[in-house]
């Protein structure tokens, strides 16, 4: 054992990542507005879209729903991003319900 003196470098683990824009612009309203969804297949997706969609379109008369289905298949969304982007553009969705976990 010695009694010399230690040094440690002890590192951010949180990075240093600066964000301009926090988030994407909110809508005022989903009324009259294209809604898509995007699903990923975890957990009780499948029961919990219809239920979504279903609250919304009480609330939002107007509103049209692209159910996931209709949108991308489930699993190739995850592997290209882009592609995403470029077919939720394509379908003209205003907004998107995505990030269904478990």
């Amino acid at each position: 054992m010695t009694n010399g003196s230690v040094t440690l470098k002890v590192y951010d683990p949180t990075g240093a990542l600066e964000t301009t824009l926090l988030h994407a612009p909110r809508l005022d309203t989903l009324a009259g507005k294209t809604i898509c969804e995007l699903s990923n297949a975890s957990w009780e997706f499948d029961r919990i879209f219809p239920a979504i969609r279903e609250t919304l379109q009480n609330r939002f008369p107007t509103a049209r729903f692209l159910p996931y289905a209709d949108v991308i298949p489930v699993r190739p969304q995850l592997d290209n991003v882009e592609n995403v982007s470029k077919v939720v553009k394509e379908r003209g969705c205003d907004a998107v319900i995505t990030g269904m976990a478990a």
